[in-house]
């Protein structure tokens, strides 16, 4: 079977993509993604009931009956939140376990104690130093924020095993675990220790509140400069947190829009409470009426476009799948299916859509504000409210607002539409094995 390139560029970024997922890195990448997935597409839909119908501030919170009962209430919630930090929230602990476990099992070291290991030092070096909470971690490193570091974190462990310890027999008992483990005893150790030495590290970064202060500075060093300032900053930080997120990082903005108000969106919301109207609001460009009513269709990366464009035209039956399960919470902004599903995480098909998707939606929106086409975002949206709503409630129900909203999953989906065909292409090639080495 003859694969046809439309044109030099798609056959080049195909060809790039089947080389990169030759190596062993990126093959570790790939399963550790696919054994999250279910983890990940689990939590989203808890994460829908914990936030949005739960929560205080959800989108569906006054939809649904209120609980009058406080015993009841709390129990749902609590239930609700130990489900999700034990998928979605711990999903990261999952992660640096398979990484660790393929990674051993490559260089035919104990993948079992590799894993282990990867687990119990990647708990140490997110453990949190507190006097009120014996046992604590840093919940931003445990979820899908973290997933970069956990599976750095597991690769690392398993090539501690393979330089550490000896190679296990192939005709070795499985039930001889004492010699398994005295084979593997160094490397644990030292996996443990450089742990402790990392958890030192975060643990003083974290209390010295050294990130944020960093991302506040900067934020106000723009507060009082003019609109295309304030649009320069916002396409900057935007930019930074679709790349963090393509590679399982954190990134300045919240794909929910749950981050403090800063003080340009204040400034904002007191206009518009002082004259009733968004119009001629004194900020049209900062991350609550660009990135936060735009961007974050289907989640970070506008992801609600790939979906639609999966739907639409994707004949591959896993595609298919995972677009249909995560629809839902797409539609709530929650991508973690996706993500770790298609998989979009560190997929280089998917990096320039998932990019320019949302800074396409957002330049629309900017020239639409600025040529008075509609009223930027300006009042508080309720925590997961879908995509195209998000501007339609931020302006007090502005129908221009909800037209552009809707041209903007639009445009998203077009940009989406060639990148599936090459995924497409890229797994075609690479079952039937017509590029040297793929398999």
């Amino acid at each position: 079977m003859q694969v046809q390139f439309n044109n030099k560029f798609e056959e080049k970024l195909i060809h790039l993509t089947l080389k990169i997922q030759k190596l062993l890195l990126y093959r570790i990448i790939q399963r550790t993604l696919l054994l999250i997935f279910p983890f990940a597409l689990f939590g989203s839909f808890i994460k829908i009931i914990q936030t949005i119908v739960l929560g205080k501030e959800g989108f569906l919170t006054d939809v649904f009956p209120t609980i009058d009962n406080d015993f009841i209430y709390r129990l749902l919630e609590n239930i609700a939140n130990g489900l999700y930090n034990l998928s979605l929230g711990w999903v990261s602990v999952i992660a640096v376990f398979g990484a660790a476990k393929y990674s051993a099992k490559y260089f035919n070291r104990d993948d079992q104690l590799a894993g282990i290991t990867g687990i119990s030092s990647f708990l140490i070096v997110d453990y949190s130093y507190s006097k009120i909470q014996p046992i604590s971690f840093h919940p931003q490193i445990l979820g899908m924020r973290g997933l970069l570091f956990a599976i750095l974190w597991g690769i690392f462990v398993g090539w501690l095993f393979k330089k550490c310890s000896k190679q296990i027999p192939v005709t070795q008992s499985n039930n001889n675990v004492l010699e398994r483990t005295f084979i593997s005893l160094k490397p644990i150790i030292f996996s443990l220790l450089i742990a402790m030495l990392f958890s030192t590290f975060i643990n003083i970064t974290y209390y010295s509140e050294a990130p944020g202060n960093f991302i506040n500075s900067l934020a106000s060093e723009y507060t009082n400069n003019n609109d295309w300032s304030q649009l320069f900053k916002t396409l900057i930080f935007s930019i930074y947190t679709l790349i963090m997120s393509f590679f399982g990082w954190s990134g300045t903005y919240s794909a929910l829009g749950v981050e403090k108000m800063d003080v340009l969106s204040t400034a904002n919301l007191n206009y518009a409470l002082e004259k009733h109207t968004a119009w001629n609001a004194p900020n049209p460009f900062t991350s609550s009426t660009l990135y936060h009513a735009f961007a974050t269709f289907g989640g970070t990366g506008s992801i609600l476009g790939l979906i639609i464009a999966i739907l639409i035209i994707s004949k591959n039956k896993d595609f298919q799948t995972v677009a249909r399960w995560a629809m839902i919470p797409s539609i709530f902004n929650i991508s973690g299916g996706v993500m770790t599903g298609i998989p979009i995480l560190f997929n280089v098909i998917f990096l320039i859509p998932f990019i320019l998707a949302p800074i396409a939606n957002m330049l629309m929106a900017a020239v639409a504000i600025a040529l008075h086409l509609m009223p930027p975002s300006v009042y508080p949206v309720p925590i997961g409210t879908p995509g195209p709503l998000i501007a339609f409630i931020g302006t007090n129900g502005s129908w221009r607002a909800l037209i552009f909203s809707i041209l903007a999953v639009v445009i998203s989906t077009l940009i989406y539409i060639p990148f599936v065909k090459m995924a497409a292409k890229v797994k075609t090639l690479d079952d039937l094995g017509l590029e040297e080495g793929v398999k």
